[in-house]
């Protein structure tokens, strides 16, 4: 029998897979003091998307699993999500939510419509030879089937030479071991940001089994397990204005890159001619990324940004790992990403030698919504006031709050950090 082992939410879950599918609560080989969830994720119809998240898992008192899907598209056909049904009945109509395990045997299957392709020679959105940049298909597979999924479809069409951010979900009992473009390894980490070649490519995320440890069937394993991003430090900026983003950069410090183009960790910046604003930091020889693993060095980083037309513009962190701080060199003013954006009025233009974006080590806190340096109640509280309309979160606070990490604010992560004060779950 071959199980594989993990846990999730410090320790509250553990989870592990067997090679018999029948989970057996009387059998004697079974310990008779714990509960087991047993998760079934499938795709309607099968050929037509990934799922992740299923798996046996052992229930403790608090914890979730992260369930998603995305879709398998092809040349000849296309799959939409519809929605997700828990044992036949329609549970959800987000591609990727969180599961609370109970004993029991449970079947999520993601849904989706099949239509086929049907090339049209009139429409300008086919590529033609006459299209300056012309769209693509990117076909993201595992390198074991039924592995993983991923945060985009497979198949999607995108313009060449633009920057792509992909992320694998892994499900448990396997770890992550890096990416393959067309056979080549560019990258080690779930998160991989790449240029979009120009020509259909294949995008292999590499997975392995976890060997179960029978002296120790609590280590650590399942999503992402493998991959030790404790070295890294991220930060996700954005610009746009009026409330609207509209393009971003990530800036990475991790000790083990250079400040260098390091393939497969940094992607170049492909400067649009119709986007509104643009934002990328600047490496040597003027480099421009739209994402940069570098090491922290002074901490300082220079930013270029584009202005397509003059107007007020705004700059704020979507992710901080770590305080950060960023400076007008033309206002002299200086602005805590933890705690505010930067807004500002601009002429048209290019402008490389205003920003400098610079870090210090103090860790950012998931949770601490007020940016107190800890977490309390007061803290959910105001999480659910924005659920409810009445506050308005900055972006900053927007990534400290949604701590279990789905993309959105709910009354959910106020639930999580209720329970981190009161000391049942732990990040």
């Amino acid at each position: 029998m071959l199980i594989c082992c993990f846990s999730l939410w410090g320790g509250g879950i553990s989870a592990f897979s067997q090679s018999d599918d029948d989970f057996n609560p009387d059998s004697p080989d079974e310990p008779s003091s714990i509960n087991y969830c047993r998760l079934i994720v499938s795709a309607d119809p099968a050929e037509g998307a990934y799922v992740s998240g299923g798996g046996r898992y052992v229930v403790g008192s608090n914890g979730q699993i992260y369930v998603s899907t995305s879709a398998c598209n092809t040349e000849d056909y296309t799959y939409t999500f519809l929605y997700w049904t828990l044992n036949g009945v329609q549970t959800s109509y987000s591609q990727s939510f969180w599961f609370t395990p109970q004993k029991g045997k449970f079947e999520l299957v993601a849904h989706y419509e099949k239509t086929e392709v049907v090339f049209d020679p009139n429409n300008p959105e086919e590529p033609s030879s006459s299209d300056v940049k012309r769209k693509y298909r990117l076909y993201l597979t595992s390198s074991i089937e039924g592995a993983c999924s991923f945060n985009m479809n497979s198949g999607d069409k995108h313009i060449e030479q633009t920057s792509l951010w992909i992320y694998a979900y892994v499900n448990a009992g396997y770890q992550f071991d890096g990416w393959k473009l067309n056979g080549e390894m560019v990258g080690t980490y779930p998160d991989l940001y790449i240029n979009m070649p120009s020509a259909n490519s294949t995008l292999e995320a590499c997975v392995s089994e976890i060997p179960f440890d029978p002296d120790n069937p609590m280590e650590p394993s399942g999503q992402n397990s493998g991959v030790d991003t404790s070295g890294r430090k991220i930060i996700n900026l954005v610009i746009g204005n009026n409330g609207q983003n509209v393009d971003q950069t990530r800036v990475v410090f991790n000790e083990e890159k250079t400040l260098d183009y390091d393939q497969g960790y940094d992607a170049s910046k492909f400067i649009s001619t119709d986007a509104a604003f643009q934002i990328y930091s600047l490496g040597n020889n003027d480099t421009k990324y739209s994402v940069n693993q570098r090491p922290a060095g002074d901490g300082n980083v220079a930013l270029g940004i584009v202005v397509k037309q003059a107007g007020e513009v705004t700059i704020s962190a979507s992710r901080l790992d770590c305080s950060a701080t960023l400076i007008d060199k033309l206002t002299q003013k200086k602005y805590n990403l933890a705690t505010e954006s930067c807004t500002f009025d601009c002429e048209a233009g290019t402008f490389e030698d205003r920003f400098v974006l610079t870090i210090n080590e103090q860790e950012v806190i998931m949770g601490d919504v007020n940016n107190d340096g800890s977490i309390t109640a007061q803290d959910a509280s105001l999480v659910l006031q924005a659920v409810a309309g009445k506050i308005e979160f900055t972006d900053s606070q927007k990534a400290t709050a949604d701590v279990n990490n789905d993309g959105s604010i709910t009354a959910q992560d106020a639930s999580l950090i209720l329970q981190k004060v009161a000391g049942k779950i732990d990040w």
